[in-house]
């Protein structure tokens, strides 16, 4: 399942954001925001996806998407819950051409640092001096 949205996360940004991206090893910056989104596959497992993006990265999507210069905490919370259900509403439909459905719900910030997170499974995605999460936990 992480394969497939570390596959939209890819997707995303070289398609929405007009960059390149590539697995990487270099951690999120000191801000970043923590989003999760859980998804339930066609055996009723349920999954916790956490998506973390440093902000500047953030700020980044924000102009792009809605034009905001400098966006504010409330901005950047938004544009993270979306860019998080775009990224795994892309994941879906990949893993739904492979055979492989799953269903998701409503994203949420998460309140706690990441470092705190226990998680399954982790990729990071290095996009220029950027860098975005991708967690996996099984509920």
């Amino acid at each position: 399942m992480i394969n497939y949205i570390t596959t939209a996360s890819e997707n995303f940004f070289q398609h929405q954001v007009g960059t390149t991206c590539a697995t990487g090893n270099i951690s999120t910056q000191e801000k970043a925001y923590s989003a999760y989104i859980d998804i339930t596959n066609s055996a009723h497992a349920v999954y916790r996806v956490y998506i973390v993006i440093d902000e500047p990265l953030l700020a980044h999507i924000a102009e792009l998407f809605l034009g905001e210069d400098t966006p504010d905490e409330q901005t950047l919370q938004e544009m993270l819950l979306e860019t998080t259900n775009m990224i795994v509403g892309s994941a879906k439909v990949l893993a739904e051409d492979s055979g492989s459905a799953f269903s998701i719900a409503t994203p949420f910030i998460e309140k706690e640092l990441f470092s705190t997170v226990a998680y399954d499974d982790k990729r990071i995605l290095n996009i220029e001096d950027n860098a975005m999460i991708i967690a996996l936990k099984e509920l």
